[in-house]
């Protein structure tokens, strides 16, 4: 990772605003300096010496140049505050737009390495120091030019006073190098801090009612406080290292002031050195040393920024041909300026038709286990029905997921048509698979909302969706039909309904392929006769690959795939395996209700 690279590609994205950045502040600067200019020549007409002034201008055109320096001034200022923050919120949406975009590129297993909270904290507090400080290398930039002008103007004025007031100044940047180490330790130390605060929020917003019903409420208030007091002291070390830091500065300016005096003193007596002179230097020791800290500083914004950028890759972690790093920089479209582009409908092309689906000795591990599948091949054909059963952690759940990408393979083969697909994730969605899982996922939005997730509704057909759900009656009771609110995480549905909306989500697709997970898990046994009743009548009929160990699922299916240990056991129909195979044997005398339980929460 390399920091000046990532903050380089960063101005790249919008240069633009960037160099208005840089003219502006150039322009606001000399504003200043020549309004600093104008007041001197006014303090020297109004109080001349032997010397004079340097332009001899009356009172009135001076008046007027004042007035039109801070009109300017004013203008010049207000043109870089605006494009700046067009700047600063620019970087900040493309870096969080590109970290969302790359973690729902990656499997879904390896999302999230970390907590919500402390997710969120990369996404917030990282990304803006990652953001600020490409932006602040703008107006940084524009103070080098007013710096050496002013500088050049002071030696010509006096070149004694000029070099001397610098000795001070040396203070700054040698404090600024000295300590950044120390700097950066702090920076961690705090940003650590925080993202322990907001992951252990995250996790008390979880598990309130757990809390509530342990009575531990005392306790975890005790923890919380624990970590607040944690960040609170790292905070406050980083803040009064800065402030010390500061301080050292306005030290060395009110040095350097008493060194022009010191310098000076004898010339103002002689009339050598006027008082208009002395008001241009005393007001641009404020200038200079506002540069030199700046530049002082920039140790210490890149020290955040490179801390921040770590903090961000760990959340990221890196994964060949599909998540790399440097994505967070790619440019891409924002919308600033415009609407978000309208939802397009689904379109579907002669690759995304199923003829057959295979996989060759696919092998799976969660990592630090020996839970996984192992050499699973298998063929599912256009049209058919296969259902993947046994026992619990027989590595059901696991197959779908490793077919769908949502974990890493280890080893083996997916092959859609044929053809080898590289890389899963990305390849196995709509239109060629919708899936529903377990434990289906709900936004606190409309039933509709959570059906359509951003399909047009133009361009579907949600009502037949929702009547192959067979959802339809219990929608008709509710106040506002399809325009119920769900609730977080669907809080208003009981487990049934849950499914069902999620099936009809999947169904709207229309999809090649249909993937369930255990989808009657929670539904009674009228109910799931009818779901299975019009998936399979429909005019064309469904290729569907399911998790089940419900007899009408078994009954139906073209090919039963039955799991032990991680791998296939024996594979055939049903009646076929009720004849030969001793483990479907024992499945389907024994005990199935059991068979139920969420292999998914056991990995």
């Amino acid at each position: 990772m390399n920091t000046w690279n990532l903050t380089g590609k960063l101005i790249k994205f919008r240069l633009k605003f960037w160099l208005i950045t840089i003219s502006s502040t150039i322009l606001w600067l000399v504003t200043i300096f020549l309004r600093d200019f104008a007041i001197q020549e006014l303090i020297d007409t109004i109080f001349p010496t032997a010397q004079g002034s340097f332009l001899n201008l009356d009172l009135k055109m001076l008046f007027i140049l004042l007035a039109v320096f801070y009109i300017l001034g004013l203008v010049f200022k207000s043109i870089m505050d605006v494009v700046f923050s067009f700047f600063f919120n620019s970087a900040e949406i493309l870096i969080r737009k590109n970290m969302m975009e790359s973690l729902l590129k990656k499997p879904g297993t390896q999302s999230l390495p970390f907590t919500s909270g402390e997710s969120i904290s990369r996404f917030r507090g990282d990304v803006f120091n990652g953001s600020w400080f490409a932006s602040t290398l703008a107006f940084r930039s524009g103070y080098i030019i007013y710096a050496i002008a002013s500088i050049t103007f002071m030696f010509f004025i006096n070149w004694k006073a000029t070099i001397f007031i610098f000795i001070p100044f040396a203070l700054i940047l040698a404090v600024g190098l000295a300590w950044r180490k120390q700097f950066e330790k702090l920076r961690k130390n705090s940003r650590s801090a925080t993202s322990e605060v907001t992951s252990t929020l995250g996790k008390i917003f979880g598990s309130i009612q757990t809390f509530k019903v342990t009575s531990t409420e005392k306790n975890i208030i005790e923890h919380f406080r624990s970590k607040c007091d944690t960040r609170r002291k790292a905070l406050v070390k980083e803040q009064t290292f800065l402030s010390f830091v500061n301080s050292i500065y306005l030290i060395s300016v009110s040095i350097g002031l008493g060194i022009i005096l010191i310098i000076v003193g004898r010339e103002l007596n002689l009339g050598a050195f006027s008082i208009g002179n002395l008001y241009f230097f005393q007001a641009q020791l404020w200038w200079i040393g506002d540069f030199l800290w700046f530049m002082g500083d920039i140790v210490a914004l890149y020290q955040q920024s490179k801390v921040s950028y770590e903090r961000i890759q760990n959340l990221m972690q890196d994964q060949e041909d599909s998540v790399k790093f440097d994505d967070i920089i790619v440019p891409g479209p924002i919308y600033v300026k415009k609407d978000f582009e309208k939802f397009k409908p689904i379109t579907r092309t002669d690759e995304d038709k199923l003829i057959s689906l295979s996989t060759r000795n696919l092998s799976f591990n969660y990592p630090g286990t020996e839970k996984g599948i192992k050499d699973i091949t298998m063929t599912i054909q256009k049209g058919s029905v296969t259902v993947v059963t046994g026992r619990i952690g027989s590595g059901k759940t696991t197959l779908l997921r490793a077919l769908l990408g949502l974990v890493p393979v280890d080893s083996g083969k997916i092959l859609w048509n044929d053809k080898e697909v590289p890389i899963a994730t990305g390849f196995m969605q709509t239109p060629k698979v919708a899936y529903t899982p377990q434990i289906p996922y709900l936004f606190s939005e409309t039933l509709r909302d959570n059906i359509l997730l951003n399909v047009p509704k133009e361009s579907v057909d949600i009502d037949e969706a929702v009547k192959l759900a067979v959802f339809e009656d219990e929608i008709a009771t509710f106040d506002d039909e399809l325009d119920t609110i769900v609730g977080p995480k669907g809080v208003r549905l009981s487990g049934g309904q849950k499914q069902r909306l999620a099936a009809a989500r999947m169904f709207i697709r229309e999809p090649e392929l249909l993937v369930f997970d255990d989808l009657s898990s929670a539904l009674d046994v009228e109910t799931e006769q009818e779901l299975w009743a019009r998936i399979f009548s429909k005019n064309k009929r469904a290729t569907c690959l399911a998790v089940s160990h419900r007899p009408i699922a078994l009954h139906k299916a073209d090919n039963v795939i039955v799991m032990k240990n991680g791998q296939i056991e024996a594979q055939g129909t049903l009646k076929e395996l009720l004849h030969t195979n001793e483990e479907m044997q024992k499945l389907w005398e024994g005990d199935l209700e059991n068979s139920n339980d969420s292999e998914e929460e056991e990995e």
